[in-house]
């Protein structure tokens, strides 16, 4: 659907909403996406390097922006949400893109933004793609995302049965952020736990 012309664009249009470091990571992620969508999704590539590029288009703005945003959008919040600012840029995202990037707001880069911060339940192949790259994209230094990183690619080069693994990945990113949050003694949004068990009977299954 989206040629490299649209996306070379893109790249360029998304400029303005990001910091420079910002702007870094989202190249990281789309080339991640790229990598992932190779593996899992080929036919997608292009879509899962838009969605890349507009995850985090709003990740720059504060609270009183996101606020601003989410009445702007019709984005209802509930108590818990107002605990919970770092998952505000993809909700406000999601909805922004519709307006700002009306050309490239498919059903699916939509939904790829919306869920990449907490997952969801029932969350498709794409969602995950994007999620994922995002976590483990190569810039990231964090211990917990590198060692996940390291975990996936030893298993796509040892020839792990690739939905087993990725399935196993995106439980045990789930475990470090909930790990985390519960670290900080902060409130776990409830699509992060859906999402985790989600993926945990579907490795059962």
């Amino acid at each position: 659907m989206f040629s490299e012309s649209d996306i070379l664009t893109l790249r360029e249009k998304v400029k303005p909403y990001l910091t420079e470091k910002r702007y870094s990571h989202t190249l990281a992620v789309e080339k991640e996406a790229a990598y992932l969508g190779s593996i899992y999704l080929p036919e997608k590539i292009a879509e899962l390097r838009v969605s890349a590029l507009l995850h985090d288009v709003t990740k720059k703005c504060d609270f009183e922006k996101q606020l601003q945003y989410c009445s702007e959008f019709g984005i209802i919040n509930s108590n818990y949400d107002m605990l919970s600012p770092k998952v505000f840029h993809a909700k406000t995202a999601a909805e922004l893109i519709k307006r700002d990037f009306p050309g490239y707001a498919t059903d699916e880069v939509v939904r790829g933004v919306r869920w990449h911060t907490t997952g969801r339940e029932g969350m498709d192949l794409f969602e995950s793609i994007v999620y994922l790259a995002d976590y483990i994209e190569e810039t990231r230094t964090f211990p917990e995302c590198v060692a996940l990183r390291d975990y996936f690619r030893r298993g796509i080069e040892n020839g792990e049965d690739k939905t087993e693994l990725l399935f196993r990945t995106m439980i045990r990113s789930f475990d470090n952020t909930i790990g985390e949050l519960i670290g900080e003694n902060a409130p776990i949004d409830p699509d992060t736990v859906g999402a985790r068990n989600y993926f945990i009977r579907r490795t059962a299954g």
